[in-house]
């Protein structure tokens, strides 16, 4: 095994860091009514920077799922800007302390699942501002004092982490959507794993990542009641890991399927170093 490395710097950040490599050209406003979030006005500006349009499908598309988290008793409390960008994920958000930057791709306003893709960043959002474990920067410190990886495994780790928050971040998006959302989400879920299949390659830990990402897809299903024991999509997640010369899937799913819902720090210190320790095992085998 190559030497260890700390896990700090993989952490911190969400897929928001995809922008910089993003190509986007002038800055288009299409008129709303702007406010710097005094006025207790959630959504401040939405931004066109891709040259497509749909500042005001994003607008209404964010104001509608802003009104079903409301219903739920949830709402944020610092004002979120969004830009419409060209990039190779449905989307991705940036918070800081004071202020939320949501970035929504052309793919996704062309989409049926943009409302889907902005509860899912707002469940982000929420989780950042309530400090929950898995979204608290004091939290990644100690991650990178007491979770130590492969160096190889870099890659494969920080997409895995991003899935846990994603779990945290589901957990709210489906109150959301709990009545209609169902179908969406196992054909979105089902997606990746039938796409991961095309993306195996001969790097050991990039099949591991993809595993995860399927564990990540099937536990999500699991832990939201959308999929039987029998689906048939556990067997094509297996076959990816037959092919790949390991078998993981079902741990990585049960992980992700039952974490535990508001963990202390040190529970989920505890969580973040079993996931690891799977997906070294699965690695190794």
């Amino acid at each position: 095994m190559r030497r260890a490395k700390s896990l700090k710097p993989l952490v911190g950040a969400r897929p928001s860091i995809v922008i910089e490599s993003c190509r986007v050209s002038a800055e288009r406003h299409e008129p709303f009514s702007e406010s710097d979030g005094s006025d207790g006005i959630v959504l401040i500006a939405v931004v066109d920077k891709s040259g497509r349009g749909g500042v005001r499908k994003v607008k209404e598309a964010f104001e509608e799922v802003e009104r079903r988290y409301a219903e739920e008793g949830l709402r944020l409390r610092s004002p979120v800007s969004a830009e419409i960008v060209s990039m190779p994920i449905m989307g991705a958000s940036k918070s800081l302390s004071d202020r939320h930057t949501l970035f929504v791709s052309v793919r996704a306003v062309q989409s049926g699942t943009l409302d889907g893709l902005v509860a899912h960043e707002m469940g982000h959002m929420l989780r950042t501002e309530t400090r929950h474990a898995s979204h608290d920067p004091d939290v990644y410190g100690k991650m990178g004092r007491e979770v130590r990886i492969p160096r190889a495994a870099e890659g494969a780790f920080s997409g895995a982490f991003n899935h846990i928050q994603d779990i945290y971040a589901d957990d709210l998006a489906f109150l959301v959507f709990a009545s209609d959302g169902g179908d969406r989400a196992y054909r979105f879920f089902a997606g990746w794993i039938d796409g991961n299949a095309e993306m195996r390659g001969q790097d050991r830990w990039q099949n591991v990542g993809l595993a995860v990402t399927n564990g990540f897809a099937l536990g999500n299903l699991v832990r939201h009641r959308l999929i039987r024991a029998d689906d048939p999509l556990w067997d094509r997640a297996r076959a990816f890991d037959r092919n790949a010369g390991f078998s993981a899937v079902d741990a990585f799913a049960e992980f992700f399927a039952n974490l535990p819902n508001d963990p202390s720090v040190e529970t989920f210190l505890i969580q973040v170093r079993t996931l690891a320790g799977l997906m070294t095992k699965a690695a190794e085998s």
